[in-house]
Parts: structure tokens; sequence; C-alpha cells
């Protein structure tokens, strides 16, 4: 899979790479900005980034409500291993009034449903007190596990209510007590980083486009396009300045560009 190709952002990148070092004391980064602005490509950089370092990665695309609570759950264990979350499926069975529940492997294979079961409630007190539960339970197991994990959000924005509360309350003012784990988000919105829980290890990048046509030089080359004019810096420069550097619509430029290839 090729690399993203990605204009300048390098503070935040910078940020997200020193994210993964094992001795990082603001363990939360948060990317915003307008659509358009190149957030999805640079969060595929910092992934790249993340494989490069050998630092095992949880990606999830809030859009869409099939991404509720107990499916990211669900997803988070079938990624990780229900068997490596023994508090979390304890504290299922109990949630399910089932305490004596004979928890094995059979049993373990059903977790994805136990845990929708589980979080089902119609009074909402009793349904966040369930969440609160279960991501107590969940950072027990995260906290016994050996070495670094990134948990990467993007289109947070799209995330339904529930998900938004979950993720910026219970789930975030976990991360003071989980040394190995890592976690960004990336979109329109984002949890407020002024948060009493959670604000004091958390990075906030917002994200305002790469107006400086310097930064695109290297992208057109890198897609073997080139610009037929006597001052290429100056035409990318107008182009820049005329979108306001929105990244999105820069590529579309670079890509309606001719190819070297038609120059032979």
């Amino acid at each position: 899979m090729p690399a993203p190709l990605l204009a300048d952002y390098e503070e935040p990148r910078a940020a997200f790479r020193a994210l993964l070092e094992p001795a990082c004391d603001n363990r939360i980064l948060l990317f915003s900005g307008a659509s358009g602005c190149g957030k999805t490509t640079l969060v595929a950089a910092c992934l790249e980034d993340a494989r490069a370092a050998g630092c095992p990665t949880l990606a999830f695309d809030l859009r869409g409500s099939a991404n509720s609570v107990p499916e990211i759950f669900s997803r988070l264990g079938t990624r990780l291993g229900w068997e490596h979350l023994p508090a979390l499926a304890q504290q299922t069975a109990r949630l399910q009034q089932a305490p004596t529940v004979q928890i094995d492997r059979t049993w373990m294979f059903g977790m994805g449903n136990h845990i929708h079961v589980a979080l089902q409630a119609q009074d909402p007190a009793d349904r966040e007190e369930r969440r609160a539960a279960l991501t107590a339970a969940l950072f027990t197991d995260l906290r016994a596990r050996a070495g670094r994990l990134l948990i990467a959000i993007d289109t947070y924005e799209r995330a339904i209510p529930d998900v938004q509360d979950w993720l910026g309350g219970p789930f975030l003012g976990r991360l003071a007590d989980a040394p190995h784990l890592r976690v960004l988000i990336a979109g329109q919105t984002v949890p407020d980083a002024r948060h009493i829980e959670w604000g004091h290890c958390c990075d906030h990048y917002p994200l305002h486009g790469v107006p400086d046509a310097i930064h695109w030089l290297p992208i057109v080359k890198a897609m073997n396009r080139y610009i037929d004019a006597p001052d290429p810096l100056s035409w990318l420069a107008g182009i820049c300045h005329y979108v306001n550097g929105a990244p999105k619509e820069i590529m579309q430029v670079i890509e309606a560009l001719p190819r070297l290839e038609a120059t032979a």
C-alpha cells in the first residue's frame, strides 16, 4: 500500500510520532478541521508511521449509525481477542444478571451479543451507568496488557450522540490510568480538550489547510505531473490562494495536471 501523499502538516505529524514514544505524557491527540482540510490523509499518514514503529493499532471510522457503543466494544474485543479481556467478560455477565455463568470458550464466542444485551436499558441513567461499568472493566484489561496500543478514530463529528458522550466522558477519562494506551481522534469537531478529567494529557491541533505552494511542489513531482508555466511556483501559489490552502481542492488541481510521460 503506497504511503499517503501529505503536504506539510509536519507539526501535527511530529506530535503523533511523540505520541508513540514509551514515555509520552500527552496520550490523547486531537486533529480538527473543516471538510477538505486533509484530516483523513493526515490520519492515514499517522497510521503508516504507527505501523512503521511497530505499534499495534485499532482504527475506527465513526460515520454511520452502525457504530454504536456496543459495536465499538465488540470490535475492540474481536481485534484484541476476547480471551485477553477477562474483566470485561465478568462485568458483562454481572450486567446480564448471570454472575454464576460459566465463562468458557463457548460463552466468550458470543461476547459481542452479550455486550449488546448488557448495555440495553430503558432508563438513560441506567444505560450510562452500564457503559461506565463496562468501560472500567475494559480499562482493567487494557492496563494488564503489555506494550503500547493505539486507538485511532476518524470522522468523530459523524458519530451518534451516545458514542460522542461515551468517548469524551468515560473512555477518555480512563486514559490517565492506562499508560500504554494512545488515542488519536480526528473530525470536523472533536471532544473538548479542556475537559477536567483528561485535558491535562491531551494535545489539540486545529488544521487550517496548507496555503504555502512550496509544500505542494514535491506532491506535484511525486504524482508525476508537471506545471506548464514559466514560473510553476507562482502558478501554484495562485491556486493555493484561490482555494485558501484547502488540500482536497489543491489535490484535485494537481491530479488534473498533465503527466510527465506526455512530454516524451
